[in-house]
């Protein structure tokens, strides 16, 4: 239970007083706001399961005959679909999440969803499917766009950067659920239903996203930028306070909410001007340095090819394939657990620096295992290439799944956000589509040779994140623009939020956080990207 628990003497927000429980399984507020966070987190197990979803079914036999046995052009083509909906997608769920809220983008999202998994569900060809995989794309784009930025928005400030590390990890749960239901329907060989029934399964946590957004509270910074102070007062106090409306806490969380709100009206940003300042210029730089180094580092291979690595090494049964997908996903869940626990007392800086050590040590394992084996095919060849495809799982795990979304939320500022996470998907997604292809085509014609491209572009990346990627663990999310803003962003939310403070009749206790933060011994927030 500690693992959702975060409070270090030195946070700026533990000077409040806080009509909250330490433990926030024993705080009606904090178990009511979990509950609704879990049926937010529901929305990634969608990814986790539609991109697992053609490695479980590829090696089954019934699924290539309805498929007219596809090539490796055709098999491209099926997993960049999922790609090349996102792609489309992304840019105008963020006016969807902008004009209409958070939840609007989400239940858009889970809609397209819906359709795309129904026609994919019924489909007998490759166009068909590919077709609903499209859509299926166009949905996820439209919930991840908006799903975990509301995530980060409605968390208790003490439990923000585990709930955000968190949300990546249902991800895991998808591809679980998935490949064990395609493990299962293995067994039943050549019948239709084989492949059939994983597709169906996975409008299963699209519908309970559905059923319970009704319940799921509006962001509270969406929500001050619309003008609905007090509706974002309420929700602050019944989530954060248990419906204390003057806690010190929720009283200052509202106050730098409308301040940084009113910062950013005086400079309403458009596209053209999210790139207008260098502090944003950063932004979007470190968000398109994110999105490279999680999408090129080879790990899509054993995501999407996994049964094609295994038929490297002389596993083809169609139960050894499915089985080996499902303990792999299992192992992955575990392995981004450790990362989402060990972000914030590690920091963030260590734990990608440490993922993609890990990353290079597996490659260099699975190249030279795979290379032997294709030369002598021993057990122990193949045996130590699955060491490698594991290893490089674990590495992968430990940063770029709890890691990915966390970052690219907490580095924007609240007009940045919806057009951030936009950039952010738009640019996985185009990534995703070539990908797709390229590993495809690459594995085919090269075999073990395609894992040194990998190799030699995780050596660069580990480069990159030692020089452009900052340290954000243990700040609020308006507390993380003046490493790229310099100190005046802060200093204009401490004028006025000081006044708002004493406005309210909070004490000196709580007023004097920015003060602090800006002018005291905080030396960590001048760090530039």
């Amino acid at each position: 239970m500690n693992f959702l628990y975060s409070q270090p003497a030195n946070q700026a927000w533990a000077k409040y007083a806080n009509n909250a429980d330490p433990k926030w399984w024993k705080d009606r507020g904090l178990t009511m706001s979990m509950l609704v966070i879990f049926a937010i987190w529901l929305t990634q197990s969608t990814d986790g399961y539609d991109k697992s979803l053609t490695s479980s079914i590829q090696s089954m036999t019934a699924w290539k005959t309805a498929m007219g046995k596809p090539n490796a052009h055709s098999l491209g083509l099926i997993n960049a679909s999922l790609s090349m909906g996102g792609l489309v997608f992304a840019v105008p769920a963020s006016y969807i999440e902008d004009w209409f809220g958070r939840r609007a983008g989400i239940f858009f999202g889970m809609v397209l969803l819906l359709a795309g998994s129904i026609i994919q569900s019924a489909a007998n060809s490759v166009g068909v499917f590919t077709g609903g995989r499209v859509l299926v794309g166009a949905g996820i784009a439209a919930a991840v766009t908006c799903a975990p930025i509301l995530c980060q928005e409605i968390s208790h400030p003490r439990m923000r950067g585990q709930v955000a590390s968190l949300y990546n990890v249902m991800f895991n749960f998808g591809a679980i659920f998935v490949t064990w239901i395609a493990y299962g329907t293995a067994y039943l060989g050549n019948n239709q239903w084989a492949w059939r029934i994983p597709t169906i399964g996975q409008n299963v946590p699209c519908l309970l996203v559905l059923l319970a957004l009704p319940w799921i509270p509006e962001s509270p910074r969406w929500l001050v930028q619309k003008g609905k102070v007090d509706e974002a007062h309420q929700i602050l106090a019944k989530y954060h306070a248990n419906g204390k409306m003057d806690d010190e806490l929720v009283l200052f969380e509202l106050s730098e909410i409308r301040e940084a709100v009113q910062l950013e009206k005086d400079s309403r940003l458009s596209w053209v001007q999210c790139f207008a300042t260098p502090g944003n210029r950063k932004r979007f730089l470190l968000l398109t340095l994110v999105s490279i180094v999680t999408n090129w580092n080879g790990k899509a291979i054993v995501t999407y090819y996994f049964s094609s690595v295994l038929k490297l090494i002389g596993i083809t049964q169609q139960t050894h394939v499915t089985g080996f997908n499902a303990g792999i996903q299992v192992f992955n869940l575990v392995a981004t657990l450790i990362g989402a626990g060990v972000c914030e007392s590690w920091g963030r800086r260590r734990v990608w620096l440490s993922a993609f050590g890990i990353m290079v040590v597996a490659n260099v394992i699975q190249t030279a295992c795979s290379a032997a084996y294709a030369h002598h095919a021993s057990s122990g060849a193949g045996i130590g290439t699955l060491v490698g495809v594991f290893l490089y799982s674990f590495g992968f795990d430990l940063a770029c799944n709890p890691l990915l979304f966390t970052y690219e939320v907490e580095i924007m500022t609240l007009g940045l956000r919806s057009k951030g996470l936009a950039w952010a998907v738009t640019l996985n997604n185009g990534q995703g589509v070539a990908i797709s292809y390229a590993n495809s085509v690459g594995l085919a014609a090269l075999g073990w040779k395609f894992y040194l491209v990998y190799l030699a572009l995780l050596i660069v990346f580990i480069v990159i994140i030692y020089f452009f990627f900052p340290e954000t663990s243990g700040k609020t999310l308006e507390e993380v623009a003046v490493m790229f803003d310099g100190e005046d962003s802060l200093l204009y939310i401490r004028n006025h939020a000081e006044m708002d403070m004493s406005a309210a009749g909070v004490g000196s206790a709580g007023v004097g956080y920015i003060s602090q933060v800006v002018g005291g011994n905080d030396t960590k927030l001048t760090e530039k990207v």
